[in-house]
C-alpha cells in the first residue's frame, strides 16, 4: 500500500485538525494511513491511540460545522429505533436516536459521507446528524445492538428439510432486505415473542411483538422498506406477490442457529394503507409440557389428572385466543404419551410437534375439515384423540359420541367460562342426556403476567385493595416496577383455572384463582383486573 502524499484530497475532518492545529499535516497524514491500516475510522485511530480525545473532536466539529451536540437526556436510550442492520452500524459507528420527520442519527465524525450515504441508502430515510464523542459511542453500539442480537443469520428454508434451497437466493443488491427480515424474526425469537405486526400507516410502517399476550413497538421504518419487506416475506410464505386486494394466508419454516425448525404462519390483509403482516411464531421447541408448570392449584391439579388419566370422556378447555388452552391440552398428551397408547390429534395448524403422537393439520381448501379427520381417526383404533377446536354442531356431537363409546377426547371451545361452556353445547342442540354421559371436566382459563422477581415491590395500597375485594386479612400485595431484566415489571406468563366437574358442585372460580395468585405475590391487582375484569 503506498503512503498518502500532500496533494491527496484530506478527509474534511483532517483539514478542521490541521485547521486548528491540533495536528501537524505530517501528523494527519501518518494517521490517515494507519487509520487505514488498522481498518478503523480516523477519529477511532486517535481517540484509542490518545492523540486526541473524543471531546476535543466532538467540540471541534460542533464549532466549525454547527452540528448539535450529543445529549443523552434527549433521548429514550431503552426504545432507540431500530431501523439499520446492527453489522451496518458497528460497520460505520452510526447510532440511529429518534425517528421524527428524518430519522436523527448519532456519528463521532459527522463529516464522513460514505457512512451518512450508507444508512440513506439501507434506510430510504433523511438524516439528521448529532455529534457523539467516540469516548461514548461503544457503549452505544452496544446498547444498540443487545436489543438486536446479531449472531449468525436465521437459515431460512420452505419445508422441514434442512437441505432446502432459500426461497430467494441472496444476490448482492437483496442481501441487506434478506438480512433485515432474518433480523426481525430473530429479534422477536430473541424476546420470546408469539406475534410480529407490520402495520403500514400514512407516513411510516410501524412493527410491534407481542410478548407475554401485550403488544410492544419495536420500530418505525419507511413505507419503501416496509413494501419491500413484506414483498419478502409473501415470497417466502409462497404466496401472490401481485394480490394485494384481498387476505392471504401462508406458512413458512426456518431452523434457529441451533438446527431447531421453527413454524412461521403468515396472514396478509389489505388495509386503507396497504397491507398488514401478521406472523405468527410456534416455536414448539421452547414449550414446556409440564403440568405442573401450568399454574394450577393442588387441588386443581389433582382433579385434572384424575380425569386425564380415566379411560373415556370428553375434556373441554375454554377461554379466548391467546389464554393458553392449546398447552394445558398439549401438557395432557405429553402426561399421557406411552407406547400402550394410540394417540392422534387433528389442529389447525399443528403448534408442536410431539414424538408418538399422530398429528393432522386440517386442510379446508380440499375437503379436510376437523369432522371430516375425525371420522377418520375413529377408524384408526384410537385411544386418545385431540381435536384443536369445536366449532360447530357435527364436530361436537362427534366428540361426545367418540367420549360415549370409549375414548377419551380433548378439545378446546371459545367460551368466557365453564358455565358459559355448558350453555354454548346446549346451543348446538346437544341434548342434557349426552352431556351428561360424554362430558368429563370443563377447564376455563386466562394467562396473567408474573411480576418481576428482580424488581418487584409492595404496593402502599396494600390493605385498601384487600378491603376492596373483601379479604380482611393483612397480607402483603406487590406492584411493577421495572428492570432491565422484564418488560414494565413483568415476566413471563402463568394459568389461572376453573375447573368444573358437574354443575352442581362448588369450584373455584376464576376470579378466586387470580385472587389467590396476587395473595402468593406472584402477580398484581392491576393485572388480573386488566385479564379477567369484573
Amino acid at each position: 500500500m503506498t503512503l498518502l502524499t500532500e496533494q491527496e484530497t484530506l478527509p474534511c475532518l483532517a483539514k478542521l485538525l490541521i485547521q486548528d492545529q491540533l495536528l501537524s499535516l505530517n501528523e494527519a497524514l501518518n494517521a490517515i494511513q494507519q487509520a487505514r491500516n488498522d481498518n478503523v475510522s480516523l477519529v477511532t485511530y486517535l481517540v484509542k491511540n490518545t492523540i486526541l480525545s473524543g471531546i476535543n473532536i466532538q467540540h471541534l466539529c460542533a464549532t466549525h460545522l454547527g452540528f448539535p451536540l450529543f445529549n443523552p437526556s434527549n433521548y429514550d436510550m431503552s426504545a432507540l429505533p431500530k431501523l439499520v442492520l446492527p453489522e451496518l452500524v458497528k460497520r460505520y459507528r452510526v447510532i440511529p436516536l429518534k425517528m421524527d420527520q428524518t430519522l436523527m442519527v448519532g456519528m463521532a465524525d459527522p463529516t464522513d459521507q460514505t457512512a451518512i450515504n450508507a444508512i440513506m441508502f439501507h434506510t430510504s430515510l433523511e438524516l439528521c446528524v448529532v455529534i457523539i464523542s467516540e469516548d461514548q459511542i461503544d457503549s452505544l453500539i452496544e446498547l444498540y445492538c443487545y436489543a438486536l442480537p446479531t449472531s449468525k443469520y436465521l437459515e431460512l428454508s420452505l419445508g422441514n428439510n434442512e437441505n432446502t434451497e432459500h426461497p430467494l437466493q441472496p444476490h448482492q443488491d437483496d442481501e441487506p432486505l434478506i438480512n433485515f427480515v432474518d433480523e426481525i424474526i430473530k429479534n422477536a425469537l430473541h424476546k420470546e415473542a408469539s406475534d410480529i405486526h407490520i402495520e403500514p400507516y400514512k407516513e411510516n410502517c410501524r412493527i410491534r411483538f407481542r410478548i407475554d399476550g401485550i403488544l410492544y413497538p419495536m420500530t418505525v421504518i419507511s413505507n419503501h422498506l416496509a413494501n419491500r419487506l413484506i414483498t419478502r416475506l409473501k415470497v417466502i410464505a409462497q404466496l401472490d406477490i401481485s394480490e394485494r386486494r384481498l387476505p392471504q394466508d401462508g406458512h413458512f419454516h426456518l431452523l434457529n442457529p441451533d438446527k431447531q425448525p421453527i413454524d412461521i404462519r403468515l396472514s396478509s390483509c389489505p388495509v386503507l394503507n396497504g397491507e398488514k403482516i401478521v406472523l405468527r411464531i410456534l416455536d414448539g421447541q421452547k414449550s414446556s409440557l409440564n403440568i405442573d408448570a401450568l399454574g394450577l392449584t393442588q387441588h386443581q391439579k389433582n382433579i385434572f389428572l384424575t380425569h386425564i388419566t380415566r379411560p373415556q370422556g370428553l375434556i373441554l378447555v375454554s377461554g379466548p385466543t391467546g389464554s393458553g388452552k392449546t398447552m394445558t391440552l398439549y401438557s395432557a398428551l405429553e402426561y399421557l404419551n406411552t407406547t400402550e397408547k394410540n394417540i392422534s390429534t387433528i389442529e389447525n395448524p399443528v403448534e408442536i410437534q410431539l414424538n408418538g403422537i399422530n398429528q393432522i393439520n386440517i386442510n379446508p381448501k380440499i375437503g379436510l375439515h376437523f369432522s371430516t379427520a375425525l371420522r377418520t381417526l375413529l377408524r384408526q383404533d384410537p385411544d386418545i384423540l385431540m381435536i384443536g377446536e369445536i366449532r360447530d354442531a357435527e364436530t361436537a356431537e362427534i366428540a361426545i359420541q367418540a367420549a360415549a363409546t370409549g375414548h377419551l377426547v380433548f378439545s378446546t371451545i371459545h367460551t368466557n367460562n365453564a358455565i358459559d361452556t355448558l350453555k354454548r353445547l346446549q346451543s348446538m342442540h346437544i341434548s342434557p342426556l349426552d352431556l351428561t354421559n360424554s362430558l368429563s371436566l370443563i377447564i376455563s382459563q386466562r394467562l396473567v403476567r408474573k411480576l418481576c422477581t428482580a424488581c418487584k415491590r409492595i404496593d402502599p395500597n396494600s390493605q385498601d385493595i384487600l378491603n376492596s375485594i373483601g379479604i380482611k386479612n393483612r397480607t402483603t400485595l406487590f406492584m411493577p416496577t421495572g428492570c432491565h431484566a422484564c418488560l414494565q415489571g413483568y415476566a413471563g406468563r402463568i394459568g389461572i383455572y376453573e375447573c368444573l366437574t358437574t354443575p352442581t358442585k362448588p369450584f373455584m372460580t376464576l376470579h378466586e384463582a387470580a385472587i389467590e395468585k396476587v395473595l402468593q405475590g406472584l402477580t398484581s391487582f392491576a393485572e388480573i383486573n386488566r385479564v379477567y375484569p369484573r
